[in-house]
């Protein structure tokens, strides 16, 4: 199948510095494997919540290195991978020779109406500028009776670190998240059904507030919307965050230091 892809719009010029967040995604391509634990649980709950699957034309939209592009090919489906950033996609062209690769960005896709019978798109809306322009566009790119499967972030994610950081300096180290009511809203004024959205949350433990630091550099979560962006972290610093984040966890649990993230997850057909 030939995919069909249009020009980016002129004006596609989202307040979010995604040239940032491109270069903080691809900085994290050769380690994004070693660190994805969280992304991994979240992309197979988001598969076992959509059931079987009839095979079809698929957007994997903000593949990063490859993941569930594999796991979409493996299934039968013919996948567009899409990402942001281009060592991401240099590794998902690696390990997904199969797939077609592009580079492009949610809030301003290159894609003709019409052009999929699903789209996937796990742990990758919350970097959206405009949530529901960037649903709109895969509303748009889907076929008659398409499937939208979605996961992203939403308020009540890494509490324990934005905590931990307001002891330390009151900066905002922690990007904010929409509430569960602004997602409905917004899947809603896209033309999908917010009934179809499930809410979980998702609590992964840590040996110290240093590996949770490492885990997210590690994927590449780590541009912030306002604030001082990526920079190194000195000694004095990372040790005071590291006592904040041990106190705010007494009593400790053999698990370790926990971190939480709010997941909402959409299995979204289009009538």
């Amino acid at each position: 199948m030939r995919y069909g892809m249009l020009p980016r719009p002129d004006n596609a010029q989202p307040m979010h510095n995604k040239e940032a967040i491109g270069r903080a995604f691809g900085r994290a391509a050769d380690s994004y494997d070693r660190h994805a634990q969280f992304q991994r649980l979240v992309g197979e709950r988001l598969l076992s919540l959509a059931g079987p699957m009839p095979v079809g034309q698929v957007l994997d939209l903000g593949c990063g290195s490859g993941h569930f592009t594999e796991r979409l090919l493996a299934q039968g489906h013919r996948v567009l991978a899409l990402d942001l950033a281009p060592p991401m996609l240099t590794r998902t062209r690696s390990r997904c020779p199969q797939a077609l690769c592009l580079q492009g960005d949610a809030d301003a896709l290159p894609l003709a109406p019409g052009s999929f019978d699903m789209a996937f798109s796990s742990m990758a809306l919350q970097w959206s500028q405009d949530l529901t322009a960037a649903l709109r566009q895969l509303r748009a790119c889907l076929r008659p009776g398409g499937r939208l499967l979605l996961s992203t972030l939403v308020q009540g994610s890494l509490t324990e670190l934005a905590r931990a950081w307001q002891q330390v300096d009151h900066r905002p180290r922690v990007n904010p998240y929409p509430s569960e009511e602004v997602l409905r809203i917004a899947v809603a004024a896209a033309g999908f059904n917010p009934g179809q959205l499930t809410f979980e949350t998702v609590t992964l433990h840590y040996d110290s507030a240093l590996a949770v630091m490492r885990a997210l550099k590690g994927v590449g979560a780590t541009h912030l919307h306002q604030g001082e962006g990526h920079r190194l972290l000195d000694r004095t610093t990372l040790a005071r965050l590291e006592r904040a984040y041990q106190a705010q966890s007494q009593p400790r649990t053999p698990a370790g230091l926990p971190l939480s993230y709010r997941v909402c997850y959409g299995v979204l057909t289009l009538d």
